[in-house]
């Protein structure tokens, strides 16, 4: 996080974060923070970025969200937070259910 991103107040920021389902395929989506950007300039300058690492142009989702900035870090760890904890449902449901019709075939 630069340094502008630590006192930054702005009352709108661009968000830039991973695609859902591929955040909650992450070996660790709760620690990771999405990117901001208080201006169009710097969020271009994020996305360059990402392009850079090899981030295909759908693979982010880019939207402005409610500022100051520690509000938005706190509702993306929470959305984050969420969407792990959904995602960790699902997968257990369909674990008990494909054992019960296992345990039903025996």
């Amino acid at each position: 996080m630069s340094d502008w991103q630590r006192e930054d107040n702005s009352e709108w920021l661009w968000r830039i974060s991973p695609r859902d389902d591929l955040l909650v395929e992450r070996l660790s989506p709760r620690s990771e923070t999405s990117d901001f950007a208080a201006t169009e300039a710097e969020r271009d300058w994020w996305l360059n970025q990402l392009a850079g690492y090899g981030a295909q142009p759908g693979d982010y989702v880019v939207e402005r969200v409610p500022g100051p900035l520690r509000r938005a870090i706190a509702d993306d760890r929470a959305r984050r937070n969420r969407l792990v904890d959904a995602h960790w449902a699902r997968c257990k449901a369909e674990r008990d259910a494909r054992l019960a019709d296992e345990q039903s075939k025996r």
